[in-house]
């Protein structure tokens, strides 16, 4: 998803390269829900899970297809929820301080941006911009075993990445959607507000995002990046679920991001009176190596199972004229 990083300063621009990452999808699911008994009207949630492989065969034709589904949203009371890094969120925000992500291909980059040209609703639920843009320069030097000087990780301070958190933290905090949606979404304020104190980031907020880790993370030093970047993944899950209990107008609402989200989604969506319609059989110890959000596995580890790409025209039969 990440293809290079842009500084654009007054004077000058810094260019900063990651690894590509694209993404085939690998898990589809389909829940189904009676939003109004009288008038018979139903919605469809319907999951796309990918999977961060930038090599696969499948990247290209399922973006296509997922493109083509969205130009026929636009005849039908439809939403697309997604994370998205390449695109401006829901709340107006596409980058950090002057550092924005250039993730154009792949299977979700851009993809936001896509939908509003096509007049569909969209949310994109993605926040993560300064964790990204701090500590992503920090997992691929470290990979490639080349330090660079100029890294954003330099430039982007520790309180940025605490404040991005903190934001969508209070957010969830005053979603009021009933109470078992409220129920799950108490849970996750509490677990991820227990790895954030945990990781004591908020009494160093002056300092770089590199110098904080170079400090904290003298032993594990890779793994303690990751968990840096994904301790409060949780509130993405929170998100869709808000999104999707806000919107009992939308008579399909796609919901694009990863495999391991969708898999929490559907489980609260049945307790929310959702019934499965197509629900993929997901084997968890294999399947759930699935690679970080900066795409920080790496191949060939004889442990990783990388799980087949799906065929997406099963979505055809819920998109007839």
């Amino acid at each position: 998803m990440i293809k290079k990083w842009l500084f654009c300063g007054s004077i000058a621009f810094l260019s900063l390269f990651l690894n590509d990452i694209n993404a085939y999808v690998y898990q589809i699911s389909v829940m189904k829900k009676v939003i109004d008994p009288q008038l018979s009207q139903e919605q469809l949630v319907i999951g796309i899970g990918d999977y961060h492989d930038k090599d696969h065969p499948a990247n290209a034709d399922q973006r296509a297809y997922l493109e083509a589904l969205l130009k026929k949203c636009r005849a039908i009371k439809s939403k697309l929820i997604v994370e998205d890094l390449s695109s401006v969120n829901s709340d107006g925000r596409g980058m950090c301080c002057n550092l924005f992500i250039n993730a154009q291909g792949g299977l979700l980059g851009k993809l936001a941006d896509k939908a509003r040209a096509e007049c569909i609703d969209v949310d994109n639920v993605e926040y993560r911009f300064c964790r990204v843009v701090g500590i992503g320069p920090l997992i691929n030097s470290y990979q490639n075993n080349q330090q660079k000087n100029n890294s954003s990780a330099t430039i982007i301070p520790v309180q940025e990445v605490c404040k991005e958190f903190l934001q969508e933290l209070d957010k969830v905090q005053h979603y009021n959607d009933g109470v078992v949606a409220n129920r799950f979404y108490k849970k996750i304020i509490g677990d991820v507000s227990k790895s954030f104190n945990h990781l004591k980031i908020d009494k160093v907020k002056d300092q770089a995002v590199a110098h904080y880790c170079a400090q904290e993370y003298k032993n594990n030093y890779i793994k303690s990046l990751e968990k840096l970047c994904i301790f409060d993944s949780p509130i993405i899950d929170a998100k869709i679920i808000h999104s999707i209990v806000s919107s009992p107008e939308k008579s399909i609402i796609i919901v694009a991001a990863g495999g391991s989200h969708l898999e929490k989604i559907n489980m609260q969506l049945e307790l929310l009176g959702y019934c499965k319609v197509i629900i993929p059989v997901v084997t968890n110890h294999m399947y759930q190596v699935v690679e970080s959000l900066l795409n920080s596995g790496k191949k060939g580890k004889s442990h990783v199972y990388r799980p087949p790409a799906i065929n997406m025209q099963v979505l055809d039969q819920f998109f007839v004229p």
